[in-house]
């Protein structure tokens, strides 16, 4: 039975709301769980599962798999679908729950997610998780190109260096969106995050500098020097310091430089 004749089975009619594009070719499906690097000692959290047909795949492989559903409509489908006994199914809000109930080595995060809600689920999963081993998303093709950029690109940008400080991205195939049912308006990409064994910011203190390279980066067109003003006393010594131009501007740093320059702030403004 095919996706459209299991919604018509059960009187479903796909929201736009929540972002319900569902993948209708196995071989992608089969593709994902191949590529992920998933163990059968590894937990898998599945964001918004849909109808299941991937958290089958995934129980098949994995120790466990714990799927977050915010539709409830789904349940008698899953009900009849889902009689795996490695399968949890949680019907809640991804972004509300309390991931520290979920703490579990190896952890993976698997989703096929609504685009207008990425990076909240990317912060969500970075910034309030448990340490984890990877995440394999399928997300939009040109917010895949913002997470793979480079610097002095126009896609390179606070996502760009935020993620890259604590894990490395690599892209693992694009997806037509031919591929759903209903097709979206653009393609998709499956990208993994894997986890830095040595993250390059210490793990505590995330939120601080997810912060420091938002304001870096809070007016593009401005030079760093006046994008730091807020926190750094005399950002122009601070940047001759460290061997910087003073007319750099935040797009022509590497990952590594925002990573100099944000443990020197640290300590600046106390000894400058």
């Amino acid at each position: 039975m095919n996706i459209t004749d299991i919604l018509r089975k059960y009187g479903i009619h796909l929201k736009d709301s929540l972002g319900q594009n569902f993948i209708k070719d196995e071989r992608i499906l089969s593709r994902i769980v191949k590529d992920s690097g998933i163990t059968d000692e590894a937990t898998v959290i599945e964001i918004g599962i849909g109808l299941g047909t991937l958290t089958l795949k995934l129980a098949k492989k994995a120790k466990k798999v714990i799927g977050f559903e915010i539709d409830k409509r789904f349940e008698q489908i899953h009900k009849e679908l889902l009689s795996d006994k490695n399968i949890q199914i949680i019907y809640e809000d991804f972004l509300k729950a309390d991931l520290k109930d979920y703490d579990s080595r190896p952890l993976f995060y698997v989703a096929n997610i609504p685009y207008y809600i990425t990076s909240p689920i990317l912060e969500k999963i970075l910034f309030e998780g448990p340490a984890f081993e990877a995440a394999i998303l399928m997300v939009q093709k040109e917010y895949a190109e913002r997470l793979l950029a480079k610097p002095s690109s126009k896609s390179y940008g606070a996502l760009t260096v935020t993620i890259g400080a604590f894990t490395m991205v690599r892209r693992l195939f694009n997806v037509s969106r031919k591929a759903f049912i209903p097709a979206p308006a653009v393609d998709s990409s499956v990208v993994k995050l894997i986890m830095r064994e040595q993250t390059l910011v210490p793990l505590n203190e995330k939120r601080r500098f997810r912060n420091f390279v938002k304001l870096a980066f809070s007016h593009r067109r401005k030079k760093l020097k006046n994008n730091l003003k807020p926190i750094i006393d005399n950002p122009e010594e601070f940047l001759r310091s460290l061997g910087f131009s003073v007319n750099v501007r935040a797009e022509e740093l590497t990952i590594e430089s925002f990573v100099k320059l944000y443990e020197a702030s640290k300590r600046w403004n106390k000894n400058e």
